[in-house]
């Protein structure tokens, strides 16, 4: 696939940075929607995550008549039946209406409390799709294997109310207390794993 420009589907400047990191030896300019002005959202109406990063990568495809990378992330438990599982409406109750990080935090509390500890854990799910102004898309996933911790943490990260009580298998410890060397050995090897896919899906 020729690429001259790639513009990645999101706003978030420190996932604008980490994207274009990732894809600093490509030959082509890495962009974010903030810098090509674009303030539309596409609806986002898939029950996967690869339903939903598609979604998004051909609609600002169309809108930018430049390739377009995104992302979308579900999460998935071992101690709730199929039918329960959060999967894409990660800030959502029991498939009802968002919730701010307060109620989301203490209904995930209450359920991590009532599991075996042999039984929490999970994994999310990330897909990354690109698509083109052709109206071609293509998607790749991978997956990051998480614990759960009961009582939560007392460390709260804004925005990410679940930091406080999962985290990568290999620290054994929520995300929201992970040191700063401990962040950046998980987002290098986070890193290695997306890079890998971001390859995968470029090359073909």
């Amino acid at each position: 696939m020729k690429i001259e420009k790639i513009v990645v589907a999101t706003r978030n400047q420190s996932k604008r940075e980490r994207f274009g990191r990732l894809l600093s030896d490509k030959p082509w300019q890495v962009v974010g929607l903030e810098e090509m002005g674009i303030s539309k959202k596409p609806k986002e109406t898939g029950e996967t995550a690869e339903e939903n990063a598609e979604i998004k990568a051909r609609f600002y495809a169309e809108v930018t008549a430049l390739p377009v990378l995104s992302e979308d992330e579900s999460l998935f438990v071992d101690f709730l039946p199929d039918d329960q599982q959060p999967g894409v409406h990660v800030r959502r109750i029991d498939r009802g209406d968002e919730v701010d990080d307060d109620k989301l935090l203490a209904y995930w509390e209450r359920l991590v409390a009532a599991t075996p500890i042999e039984k929490r854990k999970g994994h999310w799910h990330v897909a990354y799709s690109l698509a083109t102004p052709e109206g071609k898309a293509i998607t790749v996933s991978l997956d990051h294997p998480i614990m759960f911790f009961s009582p939560s943490s007392k460390v709260r990260l804004p925005g990410w109310p679940t930091s406080s009580l999962q985290g990568p298998v290999a620290f054994g410890k929520p995300d929201s207390e992970l040191t700063e060397e401990e962040r950046r050995i998980k987002d290098q090897r986070a890193d290695r794993l997306i890079l890998e896919k971001l390859t995968e899906l470029l090359e073909r």
